[in-house]
């Protein structure tokens, strides 16, 4: 039926565009030529034709030179894991696939040169492994050439909204999944009348307080954001900050910004009795990139933090063979044991899934008979696949491309982190589902009114022609008016 209604709408999409005000996305960045970047592996240009490789290659783009670079492992791991998984299992059709490197530098500027790069080197898709301040750009590129790229990046409402297109695909947690699940903890089942948000300024950190907001008044209509501090990942400035949240007293701090952050604020908080009052909320409860060195010093707030996570890596009896199986490979990888970590960080989930997905897409095709070197090829089997596990069931919502998952909310604790370095993990665990937490249409049609954003849910008013016979010999057309989304 999908099939039929795309041929009949392909007829009228031209007229039916104008009411519409044209595409729902534009590309602000011209497609650039490719010049080397800095990169770990070649990204020389392919001359040959993709489909007569050995290998599958799939772009990358990933922190390798910015400040940001320190994470990258934790994100490489897990996108290693996959591939592990794909060629221990003996590839695509007969094919290993492999991982070619890009380093847009943490610059919005380099992102389509970049991506464009990994294009023209023959990858048949993009893991994009960037912050969500750069995903807008990649969603303009990944539209304005019809070309598949998957992030592992928070999702925002910059493209789900206002940036959406069907080629820019949202494997990372939804900024609007972690506000609701905020929302039903802190202000149902805790009472809390009110918070303080101290965070980046990233599109996904500023829906966390926007959306926190919203989802807390439809509970409490009183629930309240008493003040608003904006950091850079610079953190010299939380001490004068914390001094002044403490003073607020707020019932909750809603604390955004990743990890480096999360340090300095823990710290910075211990020192001026932040805690005494108010509990810290985040979507990196568990993170051990950056707890450990916290727990080691005595300084993490355990009780006091509470949050989201993606996967409850210290209970094993919640797993299935197939998560196990990303735990094993993601923690004997040389990057994992040379550093030390402890346990799978959400960033390496999330990258592990952004491999899969498009894994599992150029499958589909390879048993289809068609073409997984076309990108539009390989965008439509993407939209299409699915796969179950532990963490819940997995595939893209034709709303807005985001996969589907569990999402899991605890309170932090000291006891059972002695296992993992003393890095804390989180009992009660309340697990949510994707149906359970997703905006709905309605509610992401409601919002995008508000954002002024006009044309990403718009009517296609269009025209059922069936024949009307006055008689024998002469018939007529009538129209029947009716509306599709």
């Amino acid at each position: 039926m999908k099939k039929m209604a795309s041929l009949f709408l392909a007829g009228t999409m031209a007229l039916s565009l104008a009411a519409c005000g044209g595409s729902t996305a534009s590309s602000s960045a011209a497609e650039s030529t490719a010049t080397p970047a800095s990169t770990a592996e070649s990204t020389e240009q392919t001359t040959a034709d993709a489909s007569d490789s050995d290998t599958i290659k799939i772009g990358v783009l990933t922190y390798m030179s910015s400040a940001r670079s320190a994470t990258m492992g934790f994100f490489q791991v897990g996108w290693e894991a996959a591939g592990e998984e794909i060629n221990n299992a003996g590839g695509i059709g007969g094919k290993k696939i492999e991982f070619k490197l890009y380093d847009p530098q943490n610059d919005a500027a380099q992102v389509p040169q970049r991506l464009t790069e990994a294009k023209n080197d023959g990858c048949v898709a993009v893991v994009f492994a960037v912050g969500d301040d750069l995903a807008p750009t990649a969603a303009e590129w990944a539209e304005q050439n019809q070309f598949p790229v998957v992030a592992e990046s928070n999702t925002s409402t910059e493209i789900s909204i206002k940036h959406f297109s069907k080629y820019f695909f949202n494997a990372g947690p939804n900024a609007w999944s972690f506000a609701k699940v905020l929302a039903n903890a802190a202000v149902k089942n805790e009472g809390k009348k009110n918070f303080v948000f101290c965070g980046t300024d990233g599109a996904a950190t500023i829906d966390a307080e926007n959306l926190l907001l919203l989802e807390g008044q439809k509970i409490d209509p009183d629930f309240s954001c008493l003040a608003s501090y904006r950091v850079s990942s610079d953190d010299s400035q939380f001490s004068n900050i914390i001094s002044s949240i403490a003073s607020t007293a707020p019932d909750m701090v809603l604390q955004q910004g990743g990890g480096p952050t999360f340090v300095a604020f823990a710290q910075q908080g211990l020192m001026f009795g932040l805690f005494d009052n108010s509990d810290v909320y985040n979507d990196f409860v568990v993170d051990t990139s950056t707890n450990s060195s916290l727990a080691e010093a005595g300084q993490f707030p355990y009780g006091h933090t509470k949050g989201m996570y993606l996967l409850n890596f210290w209970d094993e009896s919640q797993m299935d063979e197939n998560i196990k199986g990303f735990c094993d490979n993601y923690m004997n990888n040389p990057i994992s044991q040379e550093n030390g970590y402890v346990a799978p960080s959400d960033a390496g989930l999330s990258c592990y899934r952004c491999v899969k997905s498009i894994a599992l897409g150029a499958q589909s095709c390879v048993d289809a008979g068609t073409d997984y070197n076309d990108p539009q090829t390989l965008t439509d089997a993407i939209a299409q696949i699915s796969w179950t596990d532990s963490t819940g069931e997995h595939h893209y919502r034709e709303l807005d491309n985001q996969l589907t998952f569990d999402y899991y909310y605890g309170v932090s604790t000291q006891e059972g982190s002695e296992a993992y370095n003393n890095s804390p993990i989180a009992t009660d665990i309340v697990t949510y589902t994707a149906d359970e937490v997703l905006p709905t249409e309605e509610e992401m049609k409601a919002y995008a009114e508000t954002l002024g954003v006009t044309d990403r849910f718009c009517f296609l008013v269009i025209h059922e022609q069936q024949p009307r016979f006055d008689s024998v010999n002469e018939s007529r057309l009538f129209t029947k008016g009716v509306k599709l989304l």
